[in-house]
């Protein structure tokens, strides 16, 4: 899978480089906290049309509400290398890394699709159905398919996934996670709550060691105890133990060097 920077893909000089210059692209465009659920079924639609087109991932190395310092920001769900993982083992075959600036923040939606039709060769694009892009989120789903029309390209605006009454959202995990709920952000992620430790703070302790989540700004469950899967590294394919969470991050009390743990329940 190719990972290329937003400054790079706009300034058009890929074409050797970049998947789809003359296939065309199917894209999607989101922040993709978390890939949950919702984010699969978005995923799923431009995977789905291989091999006429490259699946593209139009996406933040850093979130914005994180850039933007928003209040009550309380870290990612996941880091952007376990995201970029996700993204390839689902079937994506490129992904455009946008780094969140002023600048960009000022750009308009149509500028927006504008950049993204020259430079990207879309054909297809799949969005939710809340999506909003350009400054002060001036575009919805509507005017993106109306002004995509002359261009020949599909929009395929796709319903949001449910557990319950309510869509799955990155707010409704983030919430999950810092209750100390794993059960629920777990059903609402389709797969078990991780967190990632690559290049974190780590400082060794009572035989463990301790993975300072704040140095990566990773959301982090509600103090308490946690059966977890470590894995990577020292860990190999899973050590099945249970470790210590706190303000701070995650104490593992064994003498190993995870890559990511996995928790597997909520109890406390």
């Amino acid at each position: 899978m190719l990972a290329l920077e937003w400054s790079r893909f706009i300034r058009g000089d890929l074409k050797d480089e970049m998947p789809g210059s003359e296939r065309g692209t199917a894209v999607t465009v989101g922040v993709f906290d978390g890939i949950h659920r919702g984010h699969r079924a978005l995923i799923e639609r431009i995977a789905g049309k291989r091999p006429l087109l490259v699946p593209m991932v139009v996406t933040f190395r850093q979130n914005p509400k994180a850039a933007l310092k928003k209040p009550g920001w309380t870290g990612d769900i996941l880091s952007l290398n376990r995201k970029l993982a996700f993204f390839e083992n689902l079937g994506v075959e490129a992904v455009i890394l946008i780094d969140f600036s002023l600048n960009f923040s000022r750009i308009t939606g149509r500028e927006f699709i504008d950049l993204l039709i020259r430079r990207g060769n879309p054909k297809f694009i799949a969005v939710g159905a809340g999506f909003r892009c350009g400054y002060q989120m001036d575009t919805d789903t509507a005017q993106i398919r109306a002004f995509v029309k002359k261009a020949g390209i599909s929009v395929e605006v796709v319903d949001p996934v449910l557990e319950g009454p309510h869509p799955v959202s990155s707010s409704r995990i983030r919430s999950a996670i810092a209750e100390g709920d794993l059960d629920r952000a777990a059903r609402l992620l389709g797969r078990n709550v991780e967190i990632d430790c690559t290049g974190m703070t780590v400082s060794f302790r009572d035989g463990g060691r301790f993975y300072h989540t704040a140095s990566q700004n990773r959301v982090i469950p509600a103090p308490g105890r946690y059966g977890v899967l470590l894995h990577g590294r020292d860990a190999g394919s899973g050590i099945e133990t249970g470790v210590s969470v706190d303000k701070e991050g995650v104490f593992v009390p064994l003498p190993v060097d995870a890559e990511w743990i996995e928790f597997l329940k909520s109890g406390r």
